[in-house]
């Protein structure tokens, strides 16, 4: 017959889940100071995202590193911007900008309205609410903004283009290193 020695009082079941773990375990529950840097994941954006994967540089070592950049447009529409964290890295100059969005012209407050266009603006309003309830749990895909960025060498230019495309408008954007 074999007879082992614990330092601890043997339990009849088995070890003790203190025994086995080889450090004492913490109770759940984030303390003040173990604060996560992203409580719930990184902040979605609405603007496309544009993975480099290789250096665009010149001679001097300027340019674009390898990453992920954040393009947007400035407010007066002339430039394209690479952001990354939060900092512009470029500005890219815009040689053509569109955009899709058809106005629509809505009657104003107190505006006489006949007959037929209210009906048809109850319809909307009507098929608005259903939309509404049937995407209640999810995103409706009538609301989800298209965003879409793509970068290419021409070569019979010697440039770089860049065509964002983005909540219903569109710009080109040129630069060389």
């Amino acid at each position: 017959m074999l007879i082992a020695s614990y330092d601890v009082p043997m339990n009849p079941y088995g070890p003790a889940i203190d025994q086995l773990r080889p450090y004492k375990g913490t109770l759940s529950g984030e303390k003040e100071h173990q604060k996560p840097s992203y409580n719930y994941g990184p902040p979605s954006t609405r603007y496309p995202i544009l993975v480099l994967e290789d250096d665009i540089v010149d001679d001097d070592g300027r340019g674009l590193k390898k990453g992920f950049y954040e393009i947007r447009i400035d407010d007066d529409k002339t430039f394209l911007l690479f952001v990354q964290s939060g900092s512009i890295k470029a500005k890219i100059p815009i040689v053509f900008y569109e955009t899709y969005k058809k106005e629509e012209k809505k009657p104003e407050p107190g505006e006489i309205i006949d007959k037929k266009l209210a009906k048809k603006m109850r319809k909307e309003a009507k098929k608005a609410r259903k939309d509404a309830y049937k995407y209640r749990k999810g995103e409706n895909p009538k609301d989800i903004v298209f965003a879409e960025v793509k970068m290419s060498y021409d070569k019979k230019n010697a440039c770089w283009v860049i065509i964002w495309e983005a909540d219903e408008q569109k710009a080109i954007g040129c630069f060389r290193i």
